[in-house]
């Protein structure tokens, strides 16, 4: 994307994944009615991949979204409608590209975020709105690999899942297990909300299979991801902390659970700003190719910082290991309240601005290997417009259908 490529990583990569592909086509994998079962065998998949390496020296852990060899487009929430980027739209420079593809589906109040499920399906995290005409309620949407490669014919289509639940009053941000169970950080009700992967297959209203508090208690949770050994992380907005929770205090959530169970935890890490800004209302969280924590702060000093695991062995206030400032490329600040996070499998990074100019500020791996002295330009700058980008909040890469 923002980058040159290696031939080789690039057949690799997608030998291994239509490889999977053409086995599932075969077994009738893709089926609805094997989906828990199917779980079970990607968390098998994904222990044995945790140990390959790709790339320049990080190991393969972009495993979501499987079943395409092409994970290299841009999917972000865009305030009222999901929009994509193609990888040939991400190149060098500075541009303003009307989207690829939008979904601009009646059902949606607020995208928030979104994920992609291991069989191309893509999630949207709806926060919901309420206006002066009635509520429309936070929900979570599915839309299949065909919807998305039929956008251009079809800008406007029906979930083919919506999950909604009295336990929801803002969902934001969620990251998949290894069990394919979602995991959702509720904003608006201080929780973290699983979903598993049973309860994902049907359009119903559910109790999550698991409700999970916190002591000291989430506040404004929004960011949520795991790292390769399990552990899982909480980005908490209102207090400027960011919570570790070790895999082996997280509850064990069967895939074929449909029964509601809450749980209290403890974090096992917590860091908090140096005050010198170093966690100010953090959004969103992301793992990179060598397992260290990105944090977007979206407030003053409006940066994203990278923690390195051994950081997070006490909790403490350390100084992050990298620091990305905003700097200004045509009379445009590149970090304005940033919120999404992403990652693509070659390392590139992708940071959402929330407020004007609405940018996406996309960096290249070989910017992110040391601390930079000054702001850094990044090695593609999206600036957005009414019709392109419009308030962003969460984004993640996928597949280019």
């Amino acid at each position: 994307m923002m980058m040159p490529r290696v031939g080789l990583v690039r057949r690799l990569v997608s030998g291994a994944r239509e490889a999977r592909k053409s086995g599932a086509r075969k077994n009738g994998l893709r089926k609805r009615a094997v989906r828990v079962s199917l779980a079970l065998v990607a968390m098998a998949m994904m222990v044995g991949l945790s140990g390959c390496y790709w790339g320049y020296g990080s190991y393969y852990y972009y495993y979501w979204g499987g079943g395409n060899g092409n994970n290299n487009a841009l999917w972000v929430a865009n305030g009222t409608n999901v929009v994509e980027f193609s990888p040939s739209q991400l190149t060098n420079g500075v541009s303003d590209p009307v989207p690829r593809r939008t979904i601009s589906s009646s059902v949606f109040g607020s995208p928030q975020g979104v994920v992609f499920d291991y069989y191309g399906d893509l999630w949207v995290i709806d926060g919901g709105t309420v206006g002066s005409d009635g509520s429309v309620a936070p929900a979570l949407y599915e839309f299949t690999p065909k919807q998305l490669s039929n956008l251009s014919s079809n800008s406007a289509p029906t979930p083919v899942v919506t999950i909604t639940s009295t336990s929801f009053v803002f969902p934001q941000q969620a990251t998949f297990d290894r069990n394919g169970n979602l995991w959702v950080s509720d904003n608006g009700s201080n929780a973290v909300y699983v979903l598993s992967a049973k309860q994902l297959s049907t359009t119903a209203s559910v109790t999550p299979a698991q409700s999970i508090t916190s002591t000291p208690g989430f506040t404004g949770p929004l960011g949520i991801t795991f790292d390769y050994r399990g552990n899982l992380y909480v980005a908490n907005n209102g207090t400027t902390t960011i919570f570790q929770f070790s895999a082996s205090s997280l509850p064990v959530v069967n895939p074929s659970s449909t029964t509601g169970t809450s749980t209290a935890l403890t974090p096992a890490v917590t860091l908090s700003d140096n005050g010198s800004g170093s966690i100010q209302a953090p959004w969103a969280l992301a793992i990179d190719g060598s397992g260290d924590l990105w944090s977007s702060n979206a407030n003053a000093p409006n940066t994203v910082v990278e923690f390195k695991p051994s950081q997070f062995t006490a909790s403490g206030s350390p100084t992050p290991n990298i620091t990305l400032a905003s700097a200004t490329v045509s009379n445009n600040a590149t970090l304005v309240a940033p919120n999404g996070i992403a990652f693509d499998q070659y390392g590139d990074l992708a940071v959402m601005s929330s407020a004007a100019p609405f940018g996406m500020a996309g960096y290249g791996p070989s910017q992110l290997r040391t601390n930079p002295t000054s702001p850094l330009t990044p090695a593609v700058f999206l600036v957005g417009t009414s019709t392109t980008l419009n308030a962003p909040a969460g984004d993640t890469f996928g597949p280019t259908y």
